[in-house]
């Protein structure tokens, strides 16, 4: 019984962890005055990931929107990550300092989460 605890929160560190790192960074950079569609881009879909975690976890504790609300909740969360995983590549474009193993790590991360999303 620990270890099914430990386990659920671990996840949900890991799964909140994502949006909300882009988040702080996106946030970050439209104070300092830099403005771009990457951070905008950045910034709603953070957003969208951040919500959709807690409609996911909504879900698991209403018997009522059992069925429903995780697919919609999943939905959000694919459009966020791949709003923050394309945020991240058009600003990496535009200022000339394309990493691609950069990219790969961050779209692998996401593939990852989604997966431990499904599962949970």
């Amino acid at each position: 019984m620990n270890f099914v605890i430990i386990l659920v929160i671990l996840i949900a560190f890991l799964l909140l962890a994502f949006p909300l790192h882009h988040l702080l960074a996106s946030l970050s950079e439209l104070r300092k005055g830099r403005n771009p569609l990457g951070n905008q881009l950045l910034l709603i879909g953070s957003i969208l990931a951040t919500l959709s975690i807690f409609l996911y976890f909504f879900a698991t504790l209403s018997i009522f929107c059992y069925f429903f609300l995780p697919i919609v909740a999943l939905s959000i969360w694919l459009i966020g990550c791949g709003l923050i995983c394309f945020g991240a590549y058009w600003n990496d474009k535009q200022k000339g300092t394309f990493k691609k193993s950069h990219h790969i790590i961050r779209i692998t991360f996401a593939i990852v989460l989604t997966l431990i999303l499904l599962l949970f």
